[in-house]
Order: C-alpha cells, then sequence, then structure tokens
C-alpha cells in the first residue's frame, strides 16, 4: 500500500519505489494550480511520463510547452525547470529521479508542512537536491 504525500492543495505524490540507485514517483496535479517556481537539481536526473492529462512544462529558459499522455521529459542536473498543470483535467505522471539522494526525505518534509522559516530550512538542508531560481552559469 503507498502513502500519499500531499505537496500543496494541488500536488500529490506516491512513492511507487525507493532504492539507493533510484526513487520512483507518481504525481497528481489537480486542476487549478499556479506555476511553481523555476528550480534545478546540482547533480540529480529526472525522467517524466505523462500518464494522464496534459503537463505544461518550462525548462531552461526555452518556450513553455504541453506534454500529454506517453509523452515523456528528461531533465539533466543543473538544468532550471518548472512542470504543473494548466489544463482543466487531472494529470498524472511517472517521475523517477536518479540519484535520489534525500529527495524522498525532502519531500515528505514538505508534506509536514511549512512556513517562512521552515521552508528556509528546507531550501538549506536540502541544497545538494534542490536549488530555487534560474541557474547561474559559473
Amino acid at each position: 500500500m503507498s502513502e500519499t504525500l500531499v505537496l500543496t492543495a494541488h500536488q500529490t505524490l506516491q512513492v511507487v519505489a525507493s532504492s539507493p540507485g533510484m526513487l520512483e514517483l507518481e504525481s497528481t496535479w489537480l486542476p487549478g494550480g499556479s506555476p511553481p517556481r523555476t528550480h534545478w537539481h546540482p547533480t540529480q536526473r529526472e525522467e517524466f511520463e505523462v500518464l494522464e492529462g496534459a503537463l505544461t512544462v518550462e525548462i531552461d529558459g526555452q518556450p513553455v510547452r504541453v506534454l500529454r499522455a506517453s509523452e515523456t521529459l528528461q531533465v539533466p542536473p543543473r538544468t532550471a525547470h518548472r512542470m504543473w498543470n494548466a489544463s482543466t483535467d487531472v494529470t498524472r505522471a511517472s517521475w523517477r529521479v536518479t540519484p535520489p539522494q534525500r529527495t524522498e526525505e525532502m519531500f515528505r518534509t514538505i508534506a509536514g508542512g511549512l512556513n517562512p522559516v521552515t521552508a528556509m530550512v528546507l531550501l538549506w538542508k536540502y541544497r545538494r537536491e534542490m536549488r530555487l531560481g534560474k541557474l547561474r552559469q559559473a
């Protein structure tokens, strides 16, 4: 039986599998959500496959595009991105993170609830997993 983690009022996650090599999730986005902040991962790769609905994606400053059922997206490390459901229907996608590092722990922390102070602590604690904003080139 999988546990549902509520990240926002419009996004939930289910952990499908978790190992030292990969974290597999299924994400559900309800209609009506806002675009999240752009973020990037210093060393992790993400892979998405839309299972249902339409996933709006902005990656590395490119024009916004919409992925539909069976379409995939790979996000290499150090690539700024964000995704959300801009449609009027439910959107579901499988999501793989490699290496997982502490991503599952980070999602559990987010699901536990954040306020401005705990959000700042989260960003520092999980800085190896996620950074907010545009990627700054060295």
